[in-house]
C-alpha cells in the first residue's frame, strides 16, 4: 500500500517530519514505524511511504483480505505536532494484481489480413 499526502502550511517553522498511522482491526490507530519514518529525508520531501502487505496483516494491525486500510498523517515541526489528518479513502486489501491500464492498439487491420474474405 502506498500512502501519500500534500504538505500542509508549516506556519513559519519548517516541517521536520510526519507520523503515519494505520487503523487496526479493532478500529484504533497505530503508528507505522518501519517503512514510514517521516523524518527520513526521502519520505519528508516526497510525502510518500510504502507499507508492505505483510505489515498490514500482522500484529498490531491484523487486517485480512477484503478489509479496508485507512491511514492518517500528522506533521510536526520544532514547536510540536499538527492535529491528525482525516483518514484517507480506504484502500482494500486484495491479493490479485490490478488490471493493465493505458493500452495502446498499434495494429492495423487490412482486407489482406482478414482470413476468409
Amino acid at each position: 500500500m502506498i500512502v501519500n499526502w500534500t504538505a500542509p502550511n508549516s506556519n513559519g517553522s519548517p516541517i521536520i517530519g510526519y507520523r503515519v498511522t494505520i487503523r487496526q482491526s479493532d478500529l484504533s490507530y497505530s503508528q507505522i514505524l518501519t517503512s514510514c519514518d517521516g523524518s527520513v529525508s526521502f519520505i519528508l520531501t516526497s510525502r510518500t511511504c510504502t507499507i508492505a502487505l505483510s505489515v498490514l496483516t500482522s500484529v498490531p494491525y491484523s487486517l485480512i483480505l477484503g478489509d479496508s486500510v485507512f491511514a492518517k498523517v500528522v506533521a510536526y515541526n520544532f514547536y510540536g505536532d499538527s492535529i491528525s489528518s482525516d483518514a484517507g479513502n480506504g484502500a482494500t486489501i486484495v491479493l490479485v494484481p490490478n488490471p493493465p491500464v493505458n493500452l495502446a492498439d498499434n495494429t492495423t487491420v487490412t482486407n489482406a489480413s482478414i482470413i476468409g474474405i
